[in-house]
């Protein structure tokens, strides 16, 4: 296994199911009792379908799947880390006031997340069905979408972050 496959399979390992607890976080209104059971029947059909479709030559399309989640992983937490970062000085209930306040929507952080997102898949991304140009132009540094898009996240939201900033005031 490649070191870019083992640093990714070491990620989704990390994250054990995280696709099914992002899909509940986002707030979509299911019933209650059965929150979890829906999400959990609904992601292992999809999961069993695209297993079922990967047997072919699966070592190779299991390296592409774990490169493909880490392609959204490095974005992200550029936002998180960079606001974590920003924050650290703020009063920690005003804080804990913004988690379940549905009218606080930053815009910022869903901006730079798809900006960095868009970037590094499309310029550095080096997958068997696409090939990014700087990828392409230089294979010798290998696969950087997750780096590209972590350190453009963080930077993007930083900028977005003063700029809302000077909004308010």
């Amino acid at each position: 296994m490649s070191t870019r496959a083992s640093r990714t399979y070491r990620a989704a390992e990390a994250g054990g199911g995280s696709s099914r607890w992002a899909f509940l976080a986002l707030g979509i209104e299911l019933p209650l009792t059965l929150r979890r059971a829906i999400v959990a029947g609904v992601f292992g059909v999809i999961g069993f379908v695209l297993a079922l479709t990967g047997l072919e030559d699966a070592g190779e399309k299991y390296e592409a799947f774990l490169l493909i989640i880490a392609y959204w992983i490095g974005p992200w937490l550029g936002v998180y880390l960079t606001d974590w970062y920003l924050r650290r000085r703020q009063d920690e209930a005003v804080l804990a006031g913004l988690l379940f306040d549905r009218t606080h929507n930053p815009w910022g952080g869903f901006a730079a997340m798809s900006i960095a997102m868009v970037v590094s898949i499309a310029l550095f991304c080096a997958q068997t069905l696409y090939t990014g140009p700087v990828a392409a132009a230089f294979p010798g540094i290998g696969e950087l979408t997750f780096e590209v898009g972590f350190v453009l996240a963080a930077g993007l939201y930083a900028l977005f972050g003063a700029k809302a900033r000077r909004q308010l005031v």
